[in-house]
């Protein structure tokens, strides 16, 4: 009998610890995230395409849209990197390499950010995620520059600024 009580209160207890938890984690709002996004459209967009935003929390929504960022970096340094190791044009290549560097700085930029989405400084991700969208700002400018098509190169750019842009909004609400 004890025992049988014990096992109840012990559950009881449980549940309330449960419950008071789970009200401390309230779904991010989408929509006041997105009307805060430099571009709406892309943000809603996103958002509905990946059903893991639904019903997310603001921690759990900024560390989804970061992976996000994170591959597409990813992709985008693969990329460039292939198109510098195989351009024969020198002028290209020279442009393709500077784009791998800046790349490379994005995506050092992107890690250090990682630190700061773990622990939960929102003002640390939001200064590190905007200091990674520099790189492939500038690549298109060197691209421009080199009188290279960024768009041969460069694909998901805007994609990738547009991510970084909803990870910002949702740093300044962390």
């Amino acid at each position: 009998m004890a025992t049988y009580l014990m096992n109840r209160v012990f559950l009881s207890s449980l549940m309330f610890f449960v419950m008071i938890g789970s009200l401390n984690a309230q779904v991010a709002d989408i929509k006041a995230i997105c009307g805060k996004a430099k571009n709406q459209s892309f943000c809603s967009s996103y958002m509905k395409s990946n059903p893991k935003t639904l019903g997310a929390d603001l921690p759990t929504l900024a560390k989804i849209t970061f992976g996000s960022a994170q591959t597409s970096a990813s992709e985008a340094f693969n990329r460039i990197q292939s198109l510098a190791k195989t351009a024969t044009n020198p002028t290209f290549k020279k442009a393709y390499t500077s784009c791998v560097q800046h790349y490379k700085s994005a995506i050092s930029s992107l890690n250090d950010a990682k630190k700061s989405l773990a622990s939960g400084d929102g003002a640390g991700l939001n200064i590190k995620v905007s200091a990674a969208m520099e790189g492939p700002t500038t690549c298109q400018e060197d691209m421009a520059n080199f009188k290279v098509d960024p768009s041969s190169a460069i694909k998901n750019s805007g994609e990738f600024q547009n991510i970084c842009g909803i990870v910002l909004v949702i740093s300044n609400m962390m």
